[in-house]
């Protein structure tokens, strides 16, 4: 559908929208995979509320895992392209770097989230159901990339609108703030084991604080933030980072399998999507899979094609508009009620098509153009310009000796 809405018949905006080659073309498919399959996992968690009343996914351990497939190998991505840029400059200037990101992320995150407010507060009949300090509150909390929660805006429920998809914006922008703290460890790979021990003592001093200490002053907050953030950093950007770390090593290591690479991917990410309990194996399962398609690996061509390629071009607005499309057809077709599955599937495909024709709006007009200017101000500060919401296409491959 793709590939014949842009390519086919979109001339000069086909051109526009068509990703540009790059030595890591694996990773720009894999990115619409991840993005996908947050999709698809959402699609059903609204299949679900409507027919019980509860945001959840069943005993369908498939779409429970979709959204987890999803987050953690972007989590991985980003880890991975920004530790790669660290470990050739060593720091990051704090004043470019932040503003880069800002001028690449806001934009998209802007647009999509105004929409979410603007349809929650159309819903409350746009009358005040709030006092003024708690509907700013509320509102500062979304303009800040949901750091501190996921509030309602004046009794509408915005977490619903998004699918509550904008956490691990917050998350993002940890590690950014991070980034700049963490040079000294990029410069050596054996210093990844205090960076592994750093973080471990973060999360053991959070989980004291939210489980064992009596909650004065915020500390079961602080507890939560911190062994939050630690857990992300060890098992979510530390994946990355880790691969980032080893990749000439691993590239040596794991030659021999380079004519099996993609049927060694391919079940990896079935084994961790349908086998039960799993859990903490899983994600190594993934984080393996990760590796090897950092590696060359490509599905046996899948990741590298041009449809899936144009999907990871236009994955963060995918990402962010994709619930907002999913509540406005349940408020289409009458509200909350029970829906029987084959009615059900084909609301979700005439969603799907709007959702990708939303996206590339919205990267066409919005996050192409903050793109360009972020790129700008990286280039001239000499700045890593790859992340979990960047193409991959501007990151370089290291050096083979």
């Amino acid at each position: 559908m793709l590939v014949l809405l842009f390519g086919r018949l979109g001339g000069l905006f086909g051109k526009v929208v068509a990703p540009g080659s790059s030595k890591l073309a694996s990773l720009e498919g894999l990115r619409g995979v991840l993005a996908s399959a947050v999709v698809a996992h959402h699609a059903y968690c609204w299949y679900f509320y409507s027919r019980t009343g509860a945001w959840g996914w069943g005993h369908s351990i498939i779409f429970e895992r979709l959204a987890t497939f999803g987050v953690i190998q972007f989590f991985y991505l980003s880890g991975f392209l920004f530790w790669r840029k660290l470990m050739k400059g060593g720091s990051i200037p704090f004043g470019n770097f932040y503003l880069s990101r800002f001028v690449r992320i806001g934009p998209a995150y802007y647009a999509s989230v105004g929409a979410a407010i603007l349809i929650g507060l159309c819903v409350t009949g746009f009358s005040l159901k709030v006092g003024i300090g708690a509907l700013l509150s509320s509102l500062l909390v979304w303009l800040l990339f949901s750091f501190g929660g996921r509030p309602d805006v004046n009794h509408a429920e915005i977490v619903r609108i998004t699918c509550g998809v904008t956490w691990t914006l917050a998350l993002e922008w940890q590690f950014y703030l991070l980034l700049p703290l963490l040079g000294w460890f990029s410069r050596q790979a054996r210093r990844l084991v205090v960076l592994a021990m750093t973080f471990g003592a973060v999360y053991l001093v959070g989980a004291f604080l939210r489980l064992g200490a009596p909650d004065v002053f915020g500390s079961h907050i602080a507890g939560e933030f911190l062994d939050g953030l630690a857990k992300f950093m060890l098992v979510g950007f530390g994946g990355g980072i880790l691969v980032a770390t080893l990749e000439l090593r691993i590239r040596k290591w794991v030659g021999f399998l380079r004519p099996w690479q993609n049927w060694i991917v391919l079940g990896l990410y079935l084994a961790y999507l349908m086998v039960p309990k799993i859990h903490g194996v899983g994600q190594i399962f993934l984080l393996i899979g990760f590796a090897l398609v950092v590696e060359g690996a490509n599905l046996f061509g899948f990741l590298t094609s041009r449809a899936v390629r144009l999907l990871g071009v236009i994955s963060y607005p995918l990402y962010l508009v994709h619930g907002i499309v999913y509540y406005l057809a349940m408020r289409l077709r009458g509200g909350l009620h029970a829906v029987s599955l084959v009615p059900y599937m084909a609301e979700t495909a005439a969603c799907l098509a709007v959702i990708l024709m939303l996206a590339t709006i919205i990267h066409l007009v919005v996050e192409r153009p903050t793109m360009k200017l972020s790129e700008d101000i990286a280039r001239r500060a000499r700045l890593p310009q790859t992340g979990l919401l960047d193409q991959p296409a501007a990151a370089e491959s290291p050096s083979r000796s």
